[in-house]
Protein backbone atom coordinates (compact mmCIF):
# COMPACT_ATOMS: atom_id res chain seq x y z
CA UNK A 1 0.00 0.00 0.00
CA UNK A 2 3.01 2.30 -0.17
CA UNK A 3 1.67 4.07 -3.26
CA UNK A 4 -1.05 5.71 -1.14
CA UNK A 5 -0.10 8.70 0.99
CA UNK A 6 -1.45 8.81 4.55
CA UNK A 7 -3.59 5.73 4.00
CA UNK A 8 -3.65 2.78 6.38
CA UNK A 9 -6.26 0.14 5.55
CA UNK A 10 -7.59 -2.68 7.71
CA UNK A 11 -9.94 -5.05 5.85
CA UNK A 12 -12.47 -7.01 7.85
CA UNK A 13 -15.50 -9.05 6.83
CA UNK A 14 -18.26 -8.38 9.34
CA UNK A 15 -20.69 -11.07 8.20
CA UNK A 16 -21.99 -13.07 5.27
CA UNK A 17 -25.74 -13.38 4.80
CA UNK A 18 -27.13 -16.35 2.84
CA UNK A 19 -30.58 -17.77 2.31
CA UNK A 20 -32.25 -16.55 -0.87
CA UNK A 21 -35.90 -15.56 -0.44
CA UNK A 22 -35.41 -15.88 3.31
CA UNK A 23 -38.41 -14.67 5.38
CA UNK A 24 -35.89 -13.48 7.99
CA UNK A 25 -34.25 -11.09 5.53
CA UNK A 26 -34.79 -7.88 7.52
CA UNK A 27 -33.81 -9.25 10.94
CA UNK A 28 -30.65 -10.74 9.44
CA UNK A 29 -29.82 -7.41 7.78
CA UNK A 30 -30.34 -5.62 11.09
CA UNK A 31 -28.18 -8.21 12.86
CA UNK A 32 -25.39 -7.57 10.36
CA UNK A 33 -25.51 -3.82 10.97
CA UNK A 34 -25.62 -4.46 14.73
CA UNK A 35 -22.40 -6.51 14.48
CA UNK A 36 -20.87 -3.78 12.33
CA UNK A 37 -21.90 -1.13 14.85
CA UNK A 38 -20.12 -2.98 17.67
CA UNK A 39 -16.91 -3.21 15.60
CA UNK A 40 -17.14 0.47 14.57
CA UNK A 41 -17.66 1.51 18.18
CA UNK A 42 -14.63 -0.48 19.31
CA UNK A 43 -12.40 1.11 16.66
CA UNK A 44 -13.63 4.64 17.38
CA UNK A 45 -12.92 4.22 21.09
CA UNK A 46 -9.45 2.85 20.28
CA UNK A 47 -8.81 5.90 18.10
CA UNK A 48 -10.05 8.19 20.90
CA UNK A 49 -12.53 9.79 18.52
CA UNK A 50 -14.37 12.84 19.80
CA UNK A 51 -16.84 13.68 17.02
CA UNK A 52 -18.08 11.38 14.24
CA UNK A 53 -20.21 12.22 11.20
CA UNK A 54 -22.37 9.67 9.41
CA UNK A 55 -22.18 10.08 5.64
CA UNK A 56 -23.78 8.24 2.74
CA UNK A 57 -23.51 4.77 1.24
CA UNK A 58 -23.63 5.01 -2.54
CA UNK A 59 -24.28 2.55 -5.35
CA UNK A 60 -23.17 3.55 -8.86
CA UNK A 61 -23.08 7.24 -7.87
CA UNK A 62 -26.58 7.12 -6.38
CA UNK A 63 -27.95 6.65 -2.88
CA UNK A 64 -30.27 3.61 -3.13
CA UNK A 65 -32.78 2.57 -0.45
CA UNK A 66 -30.17 0.14 0.91
CA UNK A 67 -27.77 3.07 1.43
CA UNK A 68 -30.40 5.06 3.30
CA UNK A 69 -31.33 2.05 5.42
CA UNK A 70 -27.69 1.19 6.19
CA UNK A 71 -26.98 4.77 7.25
CA UNK A 72 -30.07 4.96 9.47
CA UNK A 73 -29.47 1.59 11.13
CA UNK A 74 -25.79 2.23 11.81
CA UNK A 75 -26.64 5.65 13.22
CA UNK A 76 -29.20 4.03 15.53
CA UNK A 77 -26.71 1.41 16.69
CA UNK A 78 -24.04 3.96 17.53
CA UNK A 79 -26.44 6.40 19.20
CA UNK A 80 -27.75 3.63 21.47
CA UNK A 81 -24.32 2.22 22.31
CA UNK A 82 -23.57 2.64 25.99
CA UNK A 83 -20.21 3.84 27.21
CA UNK A 84 -19.20 5.61 24.01
CA UNK A 85 -16.84 8.56 24.38
CA UNK A 86 -17.66 10.35 21.11
CA UNK A 87 -20.46 12.52 19.75
CA UNK A 88 -22.49 11.44 16.69
CA UNK A 89 -23.59 14.00 14.09
CA UNK A 90 -25.70 13.23 11.03
CA UNK A 91 -23.86 13.88 7.78
CA UNK A 92 -20.19 14.58 6.95
CA UNK A 93 -20.17 18.02 8.56
CA UNK A 94 -17.19 20.35 8.55
CA UNK A 95 -14.96 20.13 11.60
CA UNK A 96 -15.62 16.49 12.53
CA UNK A 97 -12.59 14.30 13.19
CA UNK A 98 -14.08 11.20 11.63
CA UNK A 99 -16.72 10.41 9.03
CA UNK A 100 -18.26 7.01 8.38
CA UNK A 101 -19.34 6.50 4.78
CA UNK A 102 -19.22 3.78 2.19
CA UNK A 103 -19.94 2.23 -1.15
CA UNK A 104 -22.10 -0.67 -2.33
CA UNK A 105 -20.89 -2.81 -5.21
CA UNK A 106 -21.95 -6.01 -6.99
CA UNK A 107 -19.49 -8.83 -7.63
CA UNK A 108 -21.16 -11.76 -9.34
CA UNK A 109 -24.00 -12.85 -7.09
CA UNK A 110 -22.65 -10.99 -4.06
CA UNK A 111 -23.60 -7.55 -2.74
CA UNK A 112 -20.70 -6.04 -0.81
CA UNK A 113 -21.20 -3.03 1.46
CA UNK A 114 -17.98 -1.21 2.33
CA UNK A 115 -17.83 0.99 5.43
CA UNK A 116 -14.91 3.41 5.50
CA UNK A 117 -13.41 5.30 8.43
CA UNK A 118 -12.38 8.69 7.02
CA UNK A 119 -10.17 11.01 9.02
CA UNK A 120 -10.46 14.77 8.61
CA UNK A 121 -8.96 15.47 5.19
CA UNK A 122 -10.53 12.30 3.74
CA UNK A 123 -7.59 9.97 4.42
CA UNK A 124 -8.85 6.40 4.92
CA UNK A 125 -7.99 4.92 8.31
CA UNK A 126 -9.89 1.63 8.04
CA UNK A 127 -12.33 -0.29 5.85
CA UNK A 128 -14.82 -2.97 6.83
CA UNK A 129 -17.06 -4.89 4.47
CA UNK A 130 -20.27 -6.88 4.77
CA UNK A 131 -21.32 -9.44 2.15
CA UNK A 132 -24.81 -10.48 1.11
CA UNK A 133 -26.23 -12.84 -1.43
CA UNK A 134 -27.93 -10.98 -4.29
CA UNK A 135 -31.63 -11.91 -4.23
CA UNK A 136 -35.00 -10.29 -4.85
CA UNK A 137 -34.82 -8.33 -1.60
CA UNK A 138 -31.57 -6.66 -2.57
CA UNK A 139 -32.88 -6.01 -6.07
CA UNK A 140 -35.56 -3.88 -4.42
CA UNK A 141 -33.16 -2.20 -2.00
CA UNK A 142 -30.75 -1.27 -4.79
CA UNK A 143 -33.52 0.08 -7.01
CA UNK A 144 -32.72 -2.44 -9.74
CA UNK A 145 -35.48 -3.18 -12.31
CA UNK A 146 -36.64 -6.79 -12.55
CA UNK A 147 -34.39 -7.37 -15.57
CA UNK A 148 -31.38 -6.76 -13.32
CA UNK A 149 -29.52 -5.09 -16.17
CA UNK A 150 -29.28 -1.62 -14.68
CA UNK A 151 -30.20 0.41 -11.65
CA UNK A 152 -33.12 2.74 -11.35
CA UNK A 153 -32.54 5.95 -13.34
CA UNK A 154 -34.54 7.91 -10.78
CA UNK A 155 -32.56 7.00 -7.67
CA UNK A 156 -31.38 9.89 -5.50
CA UNK A 157 -27.73 10.65 -6.30
CA UNK A 158 -24.84 10.97 -3.85
CA UNK A 159 -24.76 14.79 -4.05
CA UNK A 160 -28.21 15.26 -2.54
CA UNK A 161 -29.39 17.32 -0.87
CA UNK A 162 -28.15 20.34 -2.82
CA UNK A 163 -29.64 23.76 -3.32
CA UNK A 164 -28.80 27.20 -4.66
CA UNK A 165 -27.03 27.98 -1.38
CA UNK A 166 -25.45 24.53 -1.14
CA UNK A 167 -24.44 23.94 -4.74
CA UNK A 168 -22.06 21.19 -5.84
CA UNK A 169 -18.61 22.64 -6.59
CA UNK A 170 -17.41 21.77 -10.08
CA UNK A 171 -13.80 21.55 -11.22
CA UNK A 172 -13.68 23.47 -14.50
CA UNK A 173 -11.77 21.62 -17.20
CA UNK A 174 -9.51 23.03 -19.89
CA UNK A 175 -11.25 21.35 -22.84
CA UNK A 176 -14.07 19.13 -24.04
CA UNK A 177 -12.59 16.06 -22.32
CA UNK A 178 -13.36 17.55 -18.88
CA UNK A 179 -14.83 14.79 -16.67
CA UNK A 180 -18.57 14.61 -16.10
CA UNK A 181 -20.33 14.57 -12.75
CA UNK A 182 -23.05 11.90 -12.82
CA UNK A 183 -26.35 13.03 -11.32
CA UNK A 184 -30.01 12.05 -11.29
CA UNK A 185 -33.26 13.97 -11.38
CA UNK A 186 -35.04 11.62 -9.02
CA UNK A 187 -38.49 13.17 -9.26
CA UNK A 188 -40.25 15.77 -11.40
CA UNK A 189 -39.58 18.53 -8.86
CA UNK A 190 -35.88 17.78 -8.40
CA UNK A 191 -33.44 20.58 -9.29
CA UNK A 192 -29.66 20.19 -9.21
CA UNK A 193 -27.27 23.08 -8.56
CA UNK A 194 -23.61 23.47 -9.53
CA UNK A 195 -21.14 26.15 -8.41
CA UNK A 196 -18.53 27.38 -10.91
CA UNK A 197 -15.65 29.73 -10.03
CA UNK A 198 -13.40 30.36 -13.09
CA UNK A 199 -9.81 31.34 -12.36
CA UNK A 200 -9.33 33.19 -15.64
CA UNK A 201 -11.30 35.08 -18.25
CA UNK A 202 -12.62 33.10 -21.18
CA UNK A 203 -15.56 31.30 -22.72
CA UNK A 204 -17.16 28.87 -20.28
CA UNK A 205 -19.05 25.91 -21.74
CA UNK A 206 -21.52 24.06 -19.51
CA UNK A 207 -23.37 21.04 -20.88
CA UNK A 208 -25.27 17.92 -19.99
CA UNK A 209 -25.17 14.49 -21.57
CA UNK A 210 -27.54 11.54 -21.40
CA UNK A 211 -30.89 10.36 -22.69
CA UNK A 212 -33.20 12.64 -20.71
CA UNK A 213 -34.43 16.13 -21.65
CA UNK A 214 -32.62 18.64 -19.44
CA UNK A 215 -33.03 22.41 -19.06
CA UNK A 216 -30.14 24.55 -17.82
CA UNK A 217 -30.20 28.01 -16.22
CA UNK A 218 -27.13 30.14 -15.47
CA UNK A 219 -27.07 32.69 -12.60
CA UNK A 220 -24.68 35.11 -10.97
CA UNK A 221 -24.01 33.50 -7.60
CA UNK A 222 -24.02 36.69 -5.55
CA UNK A 223 -26.90 38.65 -7.01
CA UNK A 224 -28.84 35.55 -8.15
CA UNK A 225 -29.62 37.35 -11.39
CA UNK A 226 -30.31 34.95 -14.22
CA UNK A 227 -27.86 35.38 -17.10
CA UNK A 228 -29.29 32.95 -19.64
CA UNK A 229 -30.89 29.53 -20.06
CA UNK A 230 -31.00 26.70 -22.58
CA UNK A 231 -33.12 23.67 -23.33
CA UNK A 232 -31.88 21.65 -26.34
CA UNK A 233 -28.70 23.49 -27.32
CA UNK A 234 -26.54 20.39 -26.79
CA UNK A 235 -26.63 16.96 -28.37
CA UNK A 236 -30.17 15.58 -28.67
CA UNK A 237 -32.27 16.80 -25.74
CA UNK A 238 -29.25 17.88 -23.73
CA UNK A 239 -28.62 21.47 -22.66
CA UNK A 240 -25.54 23.55 -23.42
CA UNK A 241 -24.62 27.12 -22.50
CA UNK A 242 -21.56 29.07 -23.60
CA UNK A 243 -20.89 32.26 -21.70
CA UNK A 244 -18.05 34.77 -21.50
CA UNK A 245 -16.95 34.81 -17.85
CA UNK A 246 -14.55 36.75 -15.62
CA UNK A 247 -11.81 35.43 -13.39
CA UNK A 248 -12.86 35.50 -9.74
CA UNK A 249 -16.60 35.66 -10.48
CA UNK A 250 -18.89 32.90 -9.16
CA UNK A 251 -21.71 31.35 -11.12
CA UNK A 252 -24.49 28.91 -10.26
CA UNK A 253 -25.98 26.52 -12.80
CA UNK A 254 -29.40 24.98 -12.20
CA UNK A 255 -30.35 21.80 -14.08
CA UNK A 256 -33.92 20.53 -14.13
CA UNK A 257 -35.94 18.17 -16.24
CA UNK A 258 -38.24 19.35 -19.00
CA UNK A 259 -41.80 18.75 -17.88
CA UNK A 260 -41.90 15.67 -15.65
CA UNK A 261 -38.59 14.25 -16.92
CA UNK A 262 -36.60 12.10 -14.48
CA UNK A 263 -33.49 9.97 -14.88
CA UNK A 264 -29.70 10.07 -15.00
CA UNK A 265 -27.50 12.62 -16.75
CA UNK A 266 -23.95 13.96 -16.68
CA UNK A 267 -22.77 17.55 -16.24
CA UNK A 268 -19.40 19.12 -16.94
CA UNK A 269 -17.87 22.53 -17.61
CA UNK A 270 -14.73 23.67 -19.36
CA UNK A 271 -13.13 27.03 -20.01
CA UNK A 272 -11.41 28.13 -23.19
CA UNK A 273 -9.32 31.27 -23.08
CA UNK A 274 -10.59 34.14 -25.16
CA UNK A 275 -8.97 34.14 -28.57
CA UNK A 276 -8.81 37.22 -30.78
CA UNK A 277 -8.96 35.93 -34.34
CA UNK A 278 -7.46 38.13 -37.02
CA UNK A 279 -8.62 38.44 -40.64
CA UNK A 280 -7.64 35.49 -42.84
CA UNK A 281 -5.74 35.77 -46.12
CA UNK A 282 -8.95 35.69 -48.19
CA UNK A 283 -10.44 38.92 -46.84
CA UNK A 284 -12.24 40.98 -47.91
CA UNK A 285 -14.73 38.26 -48.98
CA UNK A 286 -17.92 39.44 -47.26
CA UNK A 287 -20.03 39.82 -50.42
CA UNK A 288 -21.26 37.59 -53.24
CA UNK A 289 -19.21 39.49 -55.79
CA UNK A 290 -16.08 39.26 -53.60
CA UNK A 291 -16.12 35.47 -53.34
CA UNK A 292 -12.69 33.82 -53.47
CA UNK A 293 -11.90 30.70 -55.49
CA UNK A 294 -11.63 27.31 -53.84
CA UNK A 295 -10.53 24.17 -55.68
CA UNK A 296 -12.48 20.92 -55.39
CA UNK A 297 -10.60 18.56 -53.05
CA UNK A 298 -8.44 21.29 -51.47
CA UNK A 299 -9.55 22.68 -48.07
CA UNK A 300 -9.20 26.35 -47.14
CA UNK A 301 -8.79 27.72 -43.61
CA UNK A 302 -10.77 30.86 -42.73
CA UNK A 303 -11.63 32.84 -39.62
CA UNK A 304 -14.63 34.79 -38.38
CA UNK A 305 -12.60 37.72 -37.14
CA UNK A 306 -15.51 39.96 -36.14
CA UNK A 307 -19.07 39.55 -34.98
CA UNK A 308 -20.59 40.25 -38.39
CA UNK A 309 -17.97 38.54 -40.53
CA UNK A 310 -19.32 36.48 -43.45
CA UNK A 311 -17.15 34.54 -45.90
CA UNK A 312 -17.94 33.78 -49.55
CA UNK A 313 -16.19 31.25 -51.79
CA UNK A 314 -16.86 30.12 -55.36
CA UNK A 315 -15.98 26.86 -57.08
CA UNK A 316 -16.36 25.28 -60.51
CA UNK A 317 -17.54 21.72 -61.00
CA UNK A 318 -18.52 19.29 -63.70
CA UNK A 319 -21.80 17.41 -63.48
CA UNK A 320 -21.98 15.13 -60.42
CA UNK A 321 -22.66 14.86 -56.69
CA UNK A 322 -20.55 16.88 -54.29
CA UNK A 323 -20.09 17.15 -50.53
CA UNK A 324 -19.62 20.64 -49.09
CA UNK A 325 -18.65 20.98 -45.45
CA UNK A 326 -17.31 23.45 -42.91
CA UNK A 327 -15.84 22.46 -39.57
CA UNK A 328 -13.87 23.96 -36.71
CA UNK A 329 -10.12 23.46 -36.80
CA UNK A 330 -9.84 22.41 -33.15
CA UNK A 331 -13.26 20.91 -32.45
CA UNK A 332 -16.76 20.38 -33.82
CA UNK A 333 -18.17 23.02 -31.46
CA UNK A 334 -17.90 25.93 -33.90
CA UNK A 335 -21.47 26.52 -35.07
CA UNK A 336 -21.27 27.29 -38.80
CA UNK A 337 -24.14 27.91 -41.22
CA UNK A 338 -23.78 27.52 -44.99
CA UNK A 339 -25.90 28.59 -47.96
CA UNK A 340 -25.30 27.42 -51.55
CA UNK A 341 -26.14 29.59 -54.59
CA UNK A 342 -25.82 29.29 -58.33
CA UNK A 343 -24.07 31.93 -60.44
CA UNK A 344 -27.31 33.93 -60.75
CA UNK A 345 -27.61 34.22 -56.96
CA UNK A 346 -30.45 31.72 -56.77
CA UNK A 347 -30.53 29.75 -53.52
CA UNK A 348 -29.99 26.02 -54.00
CA UNK A 349 -29.64 24.60 -50.49
CA UNK A 350 -28.54 25.44 -46.95
CA UNK A 351 -27.48 23.65 -43.78
CA UNK A 352 -26.74 24.29 -40.12
CA UNK A 353 -25.70 21.13 -38.24
CA UNK A 354 -25.70 18.44 -40.92
CA UNK A 355 -22.14 17.35 -40.10
CA UNK A 356 -20.57 16.26 -36.82
CA UNK A 357 -22.09 18.11 -33.85
CA UNK A 358 -22.27 21.76 -34.99
CA UNK A 359 -20.45 21.31 -38.31
CA UNK A 360 -22.31 22.16 -41.54
CA UNK A 361 -22.54 19.67 -44.40
CA UNK A 362 -24.38 19.45 -47.71
CA UNK A 363 -24.50 16.61 -50.21
CA UNK A 364 -25.92 17.91 -53.50
CA UNK A 365 -26.24 16.90 -57.14
CA UNK A 366 -24.87 19.74 -59.29
CA UNK A 367 -24.79 20.51 -62.99
CA UNK A 368 -21.57 21.74 -64.57
CA UNK A 369 -20.98 25.37 -63.69
CA UNK A 370 -19.85 27.87 -61.05
CA UNK A 371 -21.37 27.90 -57.58
CA UNK A 372 -21.12 30.21 -54.57
CA UNK A 373 -21.05 29.33 -50.91
CA UNK A 374 -21.85 31.75 -48.08
CA UNK A 375 -20.52 30.82 -44.62
CA UNK A 376 -21.47 32.53 -41.37
CA UNK A 377 -21.09 31.76 -37.68
CA UNK A 378 -23.87 31.34 -35.14
CA UNK A 379 -21.54 31.64 -32.14
CA UNK A 380 -21.45 35.07 -30.50
CA UNK A 381 -17.69 34.86 -30.06
CA UNK A 382 -15.95 32.39 -32.39
CA UNK A 383 -12.91 30.90 -30.66
CA UNK A 384 -11.23 29.00 -33.50
CA UNK A 385 -10.61 29.03 -37.26
CA UNK A 386 -12.58 26.74 -39.54
CA UNK A 387 -12.06 24.93 -42.84
CA UNK A 388 -14.16 24.88 -46.01
CA UNK A 389 -13.94 21.84 -48.24
CA UNK A 390 -15.70 20.77 -51.46
CA UNK A 391 -15.26 17.13 -52.53
CA UNK A 392 -16.60 15.07 -55.41
CA UNK A 393 -18.45 11.99 -54.16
Amino acid sequence: MSRFLNVLVFFGAVSVLYGQNSPDFLPQLDATVKTLGAEVNKRLIAEQARQVGIGQWTYRDTVPPLGDYWQAQLLEELINTTGRSYQIVSGPQAGVEWTLAGEIIEVGGTIRVYTRFLRAGNSIAAILHSDFQRDEYFIDLLGIPSSGDSYSPAARDAYEPDSRDNAVSVTIGAGEDAPYINRTLHNENDEDFFLLAPDRDGTLTMETRGDIDTVMELYEAGSRNQITEDDDGGDGNNARIRQTVRAGARYVVKVRGYGSTTGTYGFHAYLLEQVQLGPDEFEDDNEFNAARDISVGTPQEHTFHSGGDVDWVKFRVSRGRYTIRTRGVRSTRLDTYIELYDSDYNSIDEDDDGGDDLDSRLSVQLQAGTYYLKVECLNDEPDQPYTIRVDAE
